[in-house]
């Protein structure tokens, strides 16, 4: 989908795998809102493929790799930013699913932590209110088969109650939750976002967002 260049191959990977799914959804996210039938069409396959290996369905391939996500000497199985991008593009693909309004948008205040936390409209958390609880069974996965199956499950969720999320900044943690100590890395960074409030739980407009650059996201932390 994308072309490498020379700023791409100076960048880290966790930035490569976040900047292709941006600019992928993006590609994808105004032609479903228009309702135009190829971009549809296309989230109908990337929703099939949820759930199933990256690389298992051929036809969503154009929406998941890229040059930019693989090394010169690419491995017979997916790299760690195929993976992170399957999932992240898959994952859009289910929250879009029936939504007049985008549900990918950039900025560190659609980050997954904070995102699911506007599921609550209480000031405080209940102990066992059952988004908190999926959300601790999210942070306590330790496969990425587990991460994945919580992670659809709080997608449905905001989906619900059409709360956006940045899908880019969603698939450079995906790839960092891959590497040795990752795991630990990614739920902090969505542990805080959680339970530290730092803005008042107001939803940008469409039109506040308008602008974005499509090909950026939020910086990871």
């Amino acid at each position: 989908m994308t072309d490498t260049s020379a700023a791409t191959q100076s960048s880290t990977p966790p930035e490569i795998v976040r900047s292709f799914v941006a600019r992928t959804i993006h590609d994808l996210q105004g032609g479903v809102l228009a309702n135009r039938s190829e971009q549809v069409a296309a989230l109908a396959r990337l929703r099939r493929a949820v759930g199933k290996p990256p690389g298992s369905v051929f036809e969503v391939l154009p929406y998941t790799t890229g040059a930019d996500l693989i090394p010169g000497n690419a491995p017979d199985e997916p790299t760690a930013a195929e993976t992170a991008a399957h999932l992240a593009m898959t994952l859009y693909a289910v929250h879009q699913q029936g939504q007049g309004l985008p549900m990918h948008r950039t900025g560190p205040k659609y980050g997954l932590g904070r995102a699911v936390r506007r599921l609550v409209p209480d000031a405080e958390v209940p102990e066992r209110h059952p988004v908190l609880r999926r959300f601790q069974a999210l942070g306590t996965s330790t496969t990425l088969d587990e991460l994945a199956h919580h992670a659809r499950g709080l997608v449905q969720q905001l989906r619900a109650q059409s709360l956006p999320l940045d899908y880019g900044l969603l698939a450079g943690q995906l790839w960092r939750w891959q590497r040795p100590g990752g795991p630990q890395r990614v739920r902090l960074v969505w542990g805080r976002d959680f339970h530290i409030r730092t803005d008042d739980g107001r939803e940008t407009s469409p039109d506040e967002t308008a602008g974005d650059d499509p090909s950026t996201t939020s910086e990871e932390r």
